[in-house]
């Protein structure tokens, strides 16, 4: 088992995407999608450029990893497929990539450009890793996120990829500690999302 940290600077719930029963890191952070495996744990917490170093937003335990294709066809996935004229949590999907003659295909989503034109350069990101990383055991804050307490900043990422963390000790208290404080699931909205409650668009 390995326990991953990275740093999160934009949350519109679409990477890690919370919802419909699953944790998933479908988009960006190609290395630790390509490096974690079944039962690793992955802490996310937030940064300077949006105010919020040393406060956790997630924490998932990695279930399954599969391709993007099994991710695509896949039944229990099909509400992550994004719709851009639905709700916050619809429009966020991250369910958005499949191959047609061997050539990728890059749904209207988060991640393509205006009028779902194709943006290269996510496309080009995204799929350096052919997996996606899911869990049906996660804290998921959002805006809910939390301080982690002193004695436990050792763990917040300070790169700009991810850290791997090699206190396994000291990991494992702190996972105990939330999971002591919160029940696997939901427990806040996306960060990002006031943006949209701003523009008093949703």
């Amino acid at each position: 088992m390995s326990y991953y940290s990275y740093k999160i600077t934009r949350d519109y719930g679409f990477a890690p995407n919370p919802f419909f029963g699953y944790c998933t890191l479908a988009c960006c952070k190609p290395h630790i999608r390509k490096k974690a495996d079944v039962n690793d744990w992955i802490i996310g917490t937030g940064a300077k450029q949006n105010g919020l170093l040393n406060r956790l937003i997630f924490l998932m335990r990695v279930s399954e990893k599969i391709n993007f294709e099994e991710y695509w066809s896949d039944k229990r996935f099909a509400r992550k497929k994004p719709i851009l004229n639905g709700s916050l949590v619809q429009i966020h999907g991250d369910n958005i990539y499949h191959k047609e003659d061997n050539e990728w295909c890059q749904l209207d989503s988060h991640h393509s450009l205006h009028g779902g034109k194709l943006n290269e350069a996510n496309l080009k990101q995204d799929t350096q890793a052919k997996y996606v990383l899911i869990s049906n055991h996660f804290i998921y804050l959002g805006n809910n996120h939390i301080e982690v307490e002193d004695a436990y900043k050792p763990l917040c990422s300070k790169l700009r990829d991810y850290y791997t963390i090699e206190d396994d000790v000291l990991v494992e208290e702190f996972i105990k500690s939330i999971k002591r404080k919160y029940t696997s699931g939901i427990h806040g909205d996306p960060i990002n999302w006031i943006e949209y409650k701003q523009l008093s668009l949703f």
